[in-house]
């Protein structure tokens, strides 16, 4: 009986609870109350405008209802520019593109709601190649792009598949194409490697791959660079071990203990840079404590950047102190290097090495977050930092046209002179002041490239440039001005990491992007595209 009691009890209990909830749940206000009321605004999106394709100036006409009672009230938006409104009717709305607006959304704005039209394509110098084939691109980054005979293109990055030909057999890091970017089956790269490419040298014809990776072609015994074939097969040798057997390891006995960011070829030698700390060889012939097979890891203290022979030793000519005291007591040590990262390198043909990281000294001297050396590894003093810059240096990138280096970081002064984010420095580290940036909204510019006839490409995690809508990619003039007509392409997400300017087919000026991003002008684009520049 007590069983059923307390069974009643609880019921009654239960009950008590869920009605007072649904009595407080019954006394909540209408949370829609005193809501904006809606604007009786009608537009198709899916409805094309006409014309569908404009340059700025064009007069544009879009079919829409609702629009007399905000007449006086409306704003038109091409990708977030502000239009001039031509014509308003019962019909619909007739607007002039913005001189400054780029392919996207468009867009009613009323007091501060937006009602959203169909997509625009604004016209302009910058154009994809029609006659570019990819499609799909890669699943992963693209770091480097090098041309390696006739047009055709070796791609370097961390991906496992190349516009859908890496479905069965995965395409690791490494693919050549075509110049019309089909793929190169010829390439004889296997496995490849899982882990990261970004860099190649060449050496009298013959391949040098650096990165992040331990493995290549399923060969172990690499330190993040490799010698490989201009077929990008591996270049083994062999050895005898300690118990006498013949193995065959990697013919490159050289590397470090972390990645190489930029590898460059420079008389019959291999730079390689990074924020490694230590160059490490492998021996073969050491024995273990109970006299079997070992593999002995030699390592020299060798910080950020180490020259080495095509064999894979260290060249102990460049950056290199006999007589400091190296790792465990070691004699001889590399310089000091900075005592922040570098971020990026960049060789001249004279030999000579810009660098940009976070590092305020290098070797030990003052050096404002970017300082250049002589081809022998010194400090080059006519590379002009008095001051240098006032924070980060993200990338410089360098003309051999107009012998000037562009540079982006989080900066916002370089030797006293204000330049937000972005400068432009002659050949002496000066500050080119003709060069104007303007503000970045949103984020900060990362990637940067000058082109041939002084234009500048620039990327990264910006939303607005000089307050106009730029997402992620834009193209200014040798002044720092947005450049007419060059920046009606529209939204990026990602960034671009490398860029090469070569022609289209129809030998138009033209551009290979590569990066990290998945859509470029507003459409789906796998880190990869090709645009023209007419």
């Amino acid at each position: 009986m007590k069983f059923f009691k307390y069974i009643s009890l609880s019921m009654i209990l239960t009950t008590a609870l869920f009605s007072g909830c649904k009595e407080k749940e019954n006394s909540f206000e209408n949370p829609y109350d005193g809501g904006i009321a809606p604007l009786g605004i009608q537009i198709d999106r899916q409805q094309v405008p006409v014309p569908a394709v404009g340059i700025p100036g064009t007069l544009i006409t879009f079919r829409a209802t609702g629009l007399m009672p905000h007449k006086d009230k409306i704003e038109f938006l091409f990708n977030g520019e502000k239009a001039e409104i031509d014509k308003i009717d019962e019909t619909g709305i007739k607007v002039k593109v913005p001189g400054r607006a780029s392919s996207g959304v468009t867009a009613f704005v009323i007091d501060g709601q937006l009602v959203f039209g169909p997509n625009f394509t604004v016209s302009g110098f910058v154009k994809k190649d029609p006659t570019y084939k990819v499609v799909a691109g890669t699943n992963g980054p693209i770091f480097n792009i090098y041309e390696v005979a006739a047009g055709n293109l070796l791609l370097l990055g961390s991906f496992t598949n190349y516009d859908n030909k890496g479905v069965v057999k995965r395409i690791n890091s490494i693919v050549r194409t075509f110049p019309d970017g089909t793929w190169d089956r010829s390439l004889l790269s296997g496995s490849a490697t899982t882990g990261t490419l970004t860099s190649l040298g060449i050496v009298n014809g013959e391949y040098f791959l650096a990165g992040g990776f331990t493995g290549y072609a399923q060969r172990g015994g690499i330190n993040n660079i490799t010698k490989v074939s201009n077929q990008a097969t591996i270049d083994t040798i062999g050895v005898e071990t300690y118990t006498k057997k013949s193995i065959y390891v990697p013919k490159f006995n050289g590397g470090t203990d972390g990645s190489i960011n930029d590898l460059y070829a420079v008389n019959n030698k291999l730079i390689g840079i990074g924020n490694f700390r230590y160059y490490v060889s492998r021996r073969y012939d050491q024995p273990t404590s109970k006299f079997k097979d070992s593999t002995v890891i030699d390592t020299i203290d060798m910080r950020q950047l180490a020259r080495f022979n095509t064999n894979g030793t260290l060249d102990k000519t460049w950056r290199f102190d006999p007589n400091a005291t190296g790792y465990g007591g070691a004699k001889g040590r590399g310089l000091a290097g900075g005592n922040g990262g570098i971020s990026k390198a960049i060789m001249h043909t004279d030999g000579k090495i810009m660098l940009c990281g976070s590092f305020t000294k290098f070797d030990d001297q003052p050096a404002g977050y970017m300082v250049r050396l002589n081809a022998d590894g010194t400090i080059d003093p006519t590379f002009n930092m008095t001051e240098g810059a006032d924070y980060y240096v993200n990338y410089v990138s360098y003309n051999e046209t107009t012998k000037k280096y562009l540079v982006t970081g989080v900066f916002k002064k370089i030797n006293g002179v204000a330049v937000e984010s972005m400068a432009m420095l002659n050949y002496d580290g000066s500050v080119d002041q003709s060069f104007v940036p303007k503000r970045f909204g949103g984020g900060y510019p990362g990637f940067t490239k000058q082109l041939k006839d002084g234009l500048c490409l620039v990327s990264g995690s910006f939303k607005t440039y000089d307050g106009v809508n730029r997402q992620g990619f834009l193209i200014t003039t040798d002044k720092g001005e947005i450049a007419e007509g060059y920046n009606n392409v529209g939204n990026l997400l990602g960034t671009v990491l490398t860029a090469f300017e070569t022609k289209s087919a129809d030998n138009k000026r033209a551009l290979v992007i590569g990066g990290s991003f998945f859509l470029f002008d507003n459409l789906t684009t796998n880190n990869l595209v090709k645009v023209t520049l007419e």
